[in-house]
């Protein structure tokens, strides 16, 4: 059985910071999280792994003693990133819910390979907003993944793009019915 770390923090108003030089120190080889600025999603994940005791204020705390109004679906997501072996950053009043890295590259010194959105089943996202969202990420060279968390807790991830139809796809792209097509 592995020794349990203690992680002492304090509540810093939306996020988290490490109250002594001992979890600063524990935390130095999380290279991925700042310890003046950890996000209740990332303070859950280390409680959740098991290697840290945390305490806030002086009081032991528990995964949901963590997290805030609306994390919950947050963390679902945020952890089947992690156990992919990806690389993730949660993203706080924003209109994306996540960065992502690929496994492969170094979270520290490259940009992020995609943005994520979290959606729930039966609450929708504006046509205008999947629009901005996608135009952000491929201005930004990223992908835009959306995951979509069913009501049963099952997570599918959908990759949104834009598409550039070309000479050749002008076939299928013709409206029906209401306008005019070459050769009447």
């Amino acid at each position: 059985m592995r020794s349990m770390k203690i992680l002492r923090v304090k509540d810093a108003g939306g996020f988290y910071a490490v109250e002594d030089e001992a979890s600063r120190l524990l935390l130095s080889d999380k290279r991925f999280i700042n310890p003046d600025e950890i996000d209740p999603i990332e303070l859950a994940y280390l409680i959740y792994m098991g290697d840290f005791k945390v305490y806030i204020n002086g009081k032991p705390v528990s995964i949901i003693d963590v997290l805030r109004s609306g994390d919950l679906e947050k963390f679902m997501v945020y952890l089947d990133l992690r156990n992919r072996g990806l690389y993730v950053k949660s993203v706080r009043d924003g209109k994306i819910d996540m960065l992502v890295w690929d496994k492969k590259k170094n979270a520290l010194s490259s940009n992020p390979q995609y943005v994520v959105k979290i959606l729930d089943e039966g609450r929708g996202i504006r046509t205008t907003e999947l629009l901005e969202l996608t135009d952000y990420a491929e201005k930004n060279r990223m992908k835009l993944v959306l995951a979509l968390l069913s009501s049963e807790g099952t997570l599918t991830y959908y990759r949104a793009f834009t598409i550039e139809p070309g000479q050749r796809d002008a076939g299928w792209l013709k409206v029906r019915g209401g306008g005019e097509s070459k050769g009447s």
